[in-house]
């Protein structure tokens, strides 16, 4: 599958929907400072949450990292430290935690989720091609 092909494959499958957080700016940033003071954050909207199907090998490898086999992919509204435009898309590394309903973890940066997403399953290559993709 070319990454096109695996973006727009990803887009239009089904999934389940799953609630973000409607907060203000203020809010947000009163819950990201005492739960992840001075981290890089992203507020992204439109997003989808994706359940990664991977062989067992990749898998114990990943929890061996302490790495869950999650990724978000969504459009960006505000990134702390200017990597993304408003809205672009992005494809985030795997889950490192998810709490309050709302932070996704990673190794480097705290998602937001805002609004309604969507939960989906796609292959750990499809997403690969994917970040490629976007990074063209």
């Amino acid at each position: 599958m070319n990454p096109q092909s695996a973006r727009l494959a990803l887009l239009r499958a089904p999934g389940t929907v799953m609630l973000g957080h409607p907060m203000t700016g203020e809010t947000i940033l009163a819950l990201l400072d005492e739960h992840y003071p001075g981290r890089h954050f992203c507020l992204v909207r439109e997003w989808i949450w994706i359940d990664l199907d991977l062989p067992d090998d990749v898998r114990e490898e990943m929890s061996r990292m302490q790495l869950q086999p999650v990724m978000l992919y969504g459009d960006v509204l505000i990134d702390s430290v200017g990597r993304f435009d408003e809205g672009d898309w992005l494809r985030s590394t795997p889950l490192v935690s998810f709490s309050q309903g709302c932070l996704f973890e990673t190794r480097d940066t705290v998602y937001v989720l805002l609004g309604h997403g969507v939960r989906k399953r796609a292959e750990l290559s499809d997403m690969v091609k994917i970040f490629r993709a976007e990074g063209d």
